[in-house]
């Protein structure tokens, strides 16, 4: 069984990783447009937010999956911090009681917070003492979350799967084989051309251009608006000393209630990652 996965961001390298874990006699072979990691790869990251409140109950349920993982793995759990998440909306919405009855449909066992905004500023040794609040804003903290060192794990799985024969080309691919609406290989951008029985595209927001480019007349196969491509800025702050003293024990932030989505602290780095 011979297996091509194009894109190594989270996605793709987790699926080379857990394929040689479950099937050793199996050919994997990863690849994408850099030597790794591939620094356009959304997983290519300070830090990321590992979490199960979601919304969405799939989602939910993988986080906690996920979550377990990161705690509890031996090779994963030394990139992870436990330093919990702080959701926060406005009044109207209700993304937290949403939140709380998935976790509760799971049997999640969670160890969550209420706090007001006039709560908040005594938590966490006031460091949210100045944050701009409304009256009617709620906060929902839950200490089972935490972040995780992205590009530091990204880039040890990827060194893990090499290890374990995977093998790893840097090349830009530029369309799929498609031959009786079956993908049988790839090619890449200088001509050449990698085939497997199995093609598995980790393409993230390019995947809808990769497979318009390689089937255009193919309306059957197009992702149409079953992917939505989505782009986020995101901004780093460099701390002094005496900040990274005052931020080590804050919390992730998910803030909901306006346009700032949150924030991240990275301990190694000293640095606070606004997303």
């Amino acid at each position: 069984m011979s297996y091509i996965i194009v894109g190594a961001g989270v996605f793709g390298v987790s699926t080379a990783y857990h394929l040689k874990k479950q099937i050793p006699s199996a050919s994997v072979t990863l690849i994408d447009r850099t030597d790794p990691p591939c620094p356009v790869a959304a997983s290519h990251d300070i830090n990321k937010i590992v979490r199960a409140d979601y919304e969405d109950i799939f989602y939910c349920s993988l986080g906690l999956k996920t979550l377990h993982t990161w705690k509890t793995d031996p090779f994963f759990k030394k990139w992870f911090h436990p330093a919990g998440l702080l959701t926060v909306t406005d009044g109207k919405s209700r993304l937290i009681e949403v939140i709380l009855d998935n976790l509760n449909k799971l049997n999640a066992g969670h160890a969550t917070d209420f706090f007001t905004p006039k709560e908040i500023s005594g938590k966490f040794d006031g460091i949210f003492s100045e944050m701009r609040l409304r009256p009617d804003d709620k906060l929902l903290f839950n200490s089972s979350a935490g972040i995780a060192e992205a590009e530091k794990a990204l880039s040890a799985t990827i060194e893990a799967c090499i290890g374990s024969g995977v093998e790893y080309i840097a090349a830009p691919i530029s369309k799929l084989i498609i031959r009786d609406s079956m993908c049988q290989g790839v090619q890449a951008e200088d001509g050449s051309i990698f085939s497997a029985t199995n093609i598995i595209l980790s393409t993230g927001a390019a995947t809808a251009k990769l497979i318009a480019d390689s089937a255009p007349q193919q309306a059957e196969l197009q992702v149409g608006p079953r992917i939505t491509a989505r782009a986020v800025c995101c901004a780093a702050v460099e701390l002094d000393k005496q900040q990274v003293k005052t931020f080590e024990k804050v919390p992730a932030v998910a803030h909901h209630a306006g346009r700032t989505q949150g924030a991240t602290p990275n301990r190694s780095a000293n640095r606070i990652q606004p997303d």
